[in-house]
This record gives C-alpha cells, structure tokens and sequence, in this order.
C-alpha cells in the first residue's frame, strides 16, 4: 500500500475524505494527482495532515510507527486504532483504572514486605 492508499484509508477510518481533509486545513487539493503517482507532499503538508488525522508521519508513509516501542506497546496502539472511536474513551478509561489498580495493589505489596 502507498502513501496515498494508506491515507485514504485513515481518512475513512475517521470517517471522513481527503478533500475534506484538505480543505479543513487550507491545503491545495491539487497535487493529489501527484500523489497518486508515488510523490510525498512537502513536510510542513504532510505534518499537518498526520497531526489532523492522529497519526504520525511514518504511519502515513511506511504503513508503521518506526520509534522505540516495544512489540506489547506496538500492540496495544495497534489494538486502539481499532476500536471503534464510540468505544475508544471507555478503552481509555478501562485501562487507565486497571493501571491505577495495578499500582495500588504493588504499592501495598512493597508495604507489606
């Protein structure tokens, strides 16, 4: 998948278009043709694009987060992506509680000892 495939593809997972992407930033909708054919907007473009969508540059491009995750972390945004945006505060919450918890109880186990 290109670039310009993946970014269609994130736009409809936000429920939305590239054009509407486009205009909502004040960006030409004209050289989508170029990108099509393989070429990159220029990086002040492509920033803006990736921050309005919540994702990143090298999602955009590569198709995956080059950065220092490990394979669980990987995972774990991999699985927020795709929950449903209905769906994703309540995952946020869930998790943030189960953490809470977590560190509760080591903190009490660290008492205990």
């Amino acid at each position: 998948m290109n670039f310009y495939e993946r970014l269609h593809l994130i736009c409809k997972e936000k429920n939305t278009t590239l054009t509407a992407v486009l205009k909502e930033l004040g960006l030409s909708t004209g050289n989508t043709g170029a990108w099509k054919k393989g070429q990159l907007p220029k990086g002040d473009a492509l920033a803006a694009i990736a921050d309005y969508l919540g994702t990143s540059i090298d999602y955009i491009i590569y198709g995956e987060y080059r950065d220092d995750l490990d394979n669980d972390e990987k995972k774990l945004v991999g699985l927020y992506r795709q929950t449903p945006e209905r769906a994703k505060y309540k995952v946020l919450c869930d998790f943030e509680r189960i953490v809470d918890d977590e560190i509760t109880k080591l903190a009490k186990e660290t008492e205990n000892k």
